[in-house]
């Protein structure tokens, strides 16, 4: 009777060199390359359309400030709740997905000495609860929350690598992609306390957990020809990405531009093999 399974035959067990793996494990992911991107529409309402001098933020928009700050992030997870069949199948307990999770998103910032970071964050978790009272230590004072409508905002966050923006390299004419999230309905949820005292001097960090209602992510070889669609879940790009070289066109390209010690020795290769 005829092994008929799908386990792994000894034939599809890799054993070859190292050398022919050698490309894809040399090409890890690094942690340090990304940037978080605060797509705010809303911010007028809830922070106002005079905020920040451009001396505070240094000539920059204060949301390029907040993502030049941003230190630390994270690349989305997801998790379902399960629901539990028994006896469907005798002797057999099954499982099946009933809602899906996402956890929140927590990001680390580094405080600046004038202070943006905190302000914003500190005007729009005040803006979702704001306390309507003539003065704040009016005994009478009440609170009463905001429309989710003015205070949710988009952030997106890209994950490129090293050789994302290389046009041309010795090494290779390969690009890697770029992982891109965009997080649906953020807002600010937690707070954290900072924690400040004499003796050795550090760098204040803001560590800030963030609600949203969904993240979706695309994969692209070029962020300029990107766009977060506005009513559909699918990406979007321009007509202009017709025009890029393909990989035969950007090859050829790759060795008209070669260094000259490079195309001596190709040179000397290709004339030792026509000896041998």
């Amino acid at each position: 009777m005829p092994d008929n399974n799908l386990f792994p035959r000894r034939g599809q067990i890799f054993q070859g060199n190292i050398r022919d793996v050698r490309d894809s494990v040399a090409r890890p992911s690094l942690d340090t390359l990304y940037q978080v991107d605060f797509s705010f529409g809303n911010w007028e309402t809830w922070l106002g359309k005079n905020f920040a001098g451009e001396n505070r933020v240094q000539g920059k928009d204060f949301m390029q400030k907040m993502s030049i700050l941003c230190t630390q992030a994270e690349l989305p997870g997801t998790q379902y709740q399960m629901s539990t069949a028994t006896g469907h199948h005798q002797g057999i307990v099954e499982e099946f997905p009933d809602l899906r999770n996402f956890p929140p998103l927590n990001l680390v910032f580094y405080c600046d000495a004038d202070q943006i970071i905190l302000e914003v964050l500190e005007s729009w978790m005040s803006f979702i609860n704001p306390v309507f009272t003539q003065t704040q230590r009016d005994m009478s004072a009440f609170t009463r929350f905001n429309y989710p409508e003015d205070y949710k905002e988009i952030i997106h966050i890209t994950k490129f690598e090293k050789d994302s923006f290389i046009k041309h390299s010795r090494a290779t004419n390969y690009i890697s992609s770029m992982t891109q999230y965009e997080f649906v309905n953020v807002w600010p949820s937690n707070l954290t306390s900072m924690r400040v005292a004499y003796g050795d001097s550090n760098v204040l960090k803001c560590n800030v957990q963030f609600a949203y209602d969904r993240f979706f992510t695309t994969h692209t070889k070029d962020a300029r020809h990107f766009q977060f669609p506005e009513d559909t879940g699918s990406p979007a790009f321009d007509d202009s990405i017709s025009g890029l070289p393909t990989l035969e066109e950007q090859k050829k390209k790759n060795l008209e531009n070669r260094p000259q010690y490079q195309i001596n020795r190709d040179n000397l290769n290709a004339s030792r093999k026509r000896k041998k």
